[in-house]
C-alpha cells in the first residue's frame, strides 16, 4: 500500500495526499498512467529534465512560423522528388528578405567554398594512394606459376573445355560408376 494501512474499507486516500514519489517508490507504480514521465526512477533519470518537450521554447512567432514552414518546403520537396518530380522552386521569403546586407549569404557562399576544396584535396589524395597502391602491387613478386599442374591431378574436373574430351569423360564417368557401386555395397546390411 503506498499510504500505509487502509484506514477504513474503500478508502485509498484523498486527491491531496497524492504525490508522485510516493508511486516512485510503490511497488505498483507501472499501474499509473504517466508513471514513466511524472515518477521516474532509475539511474539515467536523476537530475534529467524529462520534460524537455513542452518546456517553452525561446524566439519569436514569427521564428517559429519560419521553421514550420521550411520543414513543410522540404517535405514538399521529398515528396516531388520520391513521386520523380522536379522539386518546387524556392520563393523569396520574409526571412532571406531579412538580410538584405548578405552578410550570411556571404557565410554559407564560403563554407560552401571551403567544403568544395576539402572535397577536392581528399579525391586528390585518394587517388595519389590509389595510383601507389597500383604501383606496390605490380612491382610486388608474385608466387611462381605451378608446373605441370593438369599433368598431376587428372582426376580434377576443372579442366578447360578444349582438353576435355569425349575419352576423358568417359574415363570420369566409369569411375564415378564404380565409387557408387562400392558406397552402396558398404550400406548394404551383411547377409548371413
Amino acid at each position: 500500500m503506498m499510504f500505509g494501512e487502509q484506514i477504513r474499507p474503500g478508502n485509498r486516500g484523498g486527491q491531496g495526499d497524492f504525490k508522485w514519489s510516493d508511486v516512485s517508490a510503490d511497488k505498483d507504480r507501472e499501474n499509473y498512467l504517466g508513471h514513466s514521465i511524472n515518477a521516474p526512477t532509475g539511474r539515467w533519470q536523476k537530475n534529467k529534465d524529462v520534460h524537455w518537450y513542452s518546456r517553452e521554447k525561446d524566439g519569436t512567432q514569427d521564428e517559429r512560423d519560419a521553421e514550420i514552414r521550411k520543414i513543410k518546403e522540404a517535405e514538399a520537396d521529398a515528396l516531388a522528388v520520391a513521386l520523380g518530380f522536379a522539386p518546387a522552386a524556392k520563393t523569396e521569403d520574409a526571412g532571406s528578405a531579412q538580410n538584405e546586407d548578405g552578410g550570411a549569404d556571404k557565410e554559407r557562399e564560403e563554407k560552401r567554398r571551403r567544403k568544395a576544396e576539402r572535397k577536392e584535396e581528399k579525391r586528390v589524395k585518394k587517388e595519389q594512394r590509389r595510383l601507389e597502391r597500383e604501383a606496390r602491387r605490380s612491382s610486388r613478386s608474385r608466387s611462381p606459376v605451378r608446373r605441370h599442374h593438369d599433368e598431376r591431378r587428372e582426376h580434377t574436373s576443372r579442366r578447360s573445355p578444349e582438353r576435355y574430351g569425349s575419352l576423358e569423360r568417359e574415363r570420369e564417368r566409369d569411375r564415378d560408376r564404380r565409387r557408387w557401386d562400392n558406397n552402396i555395397a558398404r550400406q548394404r546390411p551383411a547377409r548371413s
